[in-house]
């Protein structure tokens, strides 16, 4: 599946010159780059995409893996999928460039920088959405949203959540899913980018977990009303709740303050880990325990995400870092991976706190 994010006459400043998109194609992108004296873009490569540099003004060093050269005026330059490269203005005067991106993906996000004079090796920005972003299954706040949108207008930020795509529209304003750069639903099962599906995986869960969902349900010792919705199936994953997803806000807030003193998720998530050591099963949200095979939970997007970005900061924000949480295995394999942050909130509150303290 091709896909391909830049818009003919889009331009980019950058502080060594700028670029314009001027076509855009089926697989290709061809912008003219012009790059001031002394300008130097970072030594860098990309995991999508080829591309072939025509020098129409000035004089270029280019850098392709182990070998520097120079090139004039009518130079063609092939630069292959993920070569380590990087384009020099060695002239006195202006450099002008046509660059041709081939590939199935085009984004200007398609960067690992590993130098870079202007020190634009960025911070990778994840959080989790329920109790984070958003309060517990509620739409985000307009205090929130106003500040979001600028945020990510300047950082790179992925969003993971346990929900599937339509309760994440029902939480986040279209425009913030516009402009951030990945969405993982499903604890990291499902992929989109700019409402696209990029990769989904599949899980049928065994018909004797099925079962003993259904016994918890009708044995639990939770006083209130139960509703419906209780086993929710999503992509690669099941979502439970005793309570029952149905369930308005305030029989939401009761069954949380019953469940932190009576503790039923926990002691479900526990015994249902011992019956079936295969699965990953934690407690998530306020009402729900999130149950995947191995491999299945939101500790695969720590991995795709170390494809992409190999030497750049992660920061990852999440209301369920602790052991037994959802955000758990995630936070656990990006510090295993290296150059990591955890950021442990209570809610969005916290988060935006955070979020301000490092807006740039």
């Amino acid at each position: 599946m091709r896909r391909n994010n830049y818009k003919t006459e889009e331009c980019g400043e950058r502080p060594w010159g700028h670029w314009k998109v001027d076509e855009i194609g089926d697989g290709f992108v061809k912008k003219t780059i012009t790059v001031n004296v002394g300008g130097c873009l970072s030594l860098q490569s990309h995991e999508h995409r080829s591309e072939q540099w025509e020098i129409i003004e000035g004089t270029a060093e280019v850098t392709i893996n182990d070998t520097i050269s120079q090139f004039s005026v009518g130079a063609v330059i092939d630069i292959p999928l993920k070569a380590i490269h990087r384009l020099k203005n060695a002239g006195n005067s202006v450099l002008v460039v046509k660059e041709t991106q081939s590939g199935d993906m085009l984004d200007e996000n398609d960067i690992i920088r590993y130098e870079d004079i202007y020190n634009r090796n960025k911070t990778i920005f994840i959080a989790d959405m329920d109790g984070t972003l958003t309060p517990a299954r509620l739409p985000m706040t307009d205090e929130f949203a106003n500040f979001f949108e600028k945020f990510i207008e300047k950082n790179i930020f992925f969003v993971v959540s346990g929900s599937d795509l339509q309760k994440v529209k029902e939480q986040m304003p279209e425009n913030i899913i516009d402009k951030i750069a990945g969405l993982y639903c499903s604890m990291g099962n499902e992929f989109y980018l700019n409402n696209e599906l990029i990769y989904r995986n599949e899980f049928v869960p065994a018909d004797s977990m099925i079962e003993k969902l259904e016994h918890y349900r009708k044995n639990t010792k939770y006083p209130g009303k139960l509703f419906e919705n209780y086993i929710e199936k999503r992509q690669g994953m099941v979502n439970f709740s005793v309570l029952g997803r149905n369930c308005p806000q305030e029989a939401r807030i009761a069954y949380k303050k019953w469940d932190d003193l009576h503790k039923e998720r926990q002691k479900i998530a526990a015994e249902l880990s011992e019956m079936y050591p295969d699965y990953d099963i934690s407690v998530g949200g306020n009402i729900s325990i999130d149950i995947v095979p191995h491999g299945f939970g939101k500790e695969q997007v720590a991995a795709k995400l170390r494809e992409i970005y190999k030497n750049e900061k992660i920061v990852f924000i999440g209301d369920r870092t602790e052991e037994g949480g959802n955000d758990y295995s995630l936070a656990q394999e990006l510090l295993r991976l290296g150059n990591a942050q955890i950021v442990a909130v209570d809610g969005p509150s916290d988060t935006l706190k955070f979020l301000k303290e490092n807006a740039s």
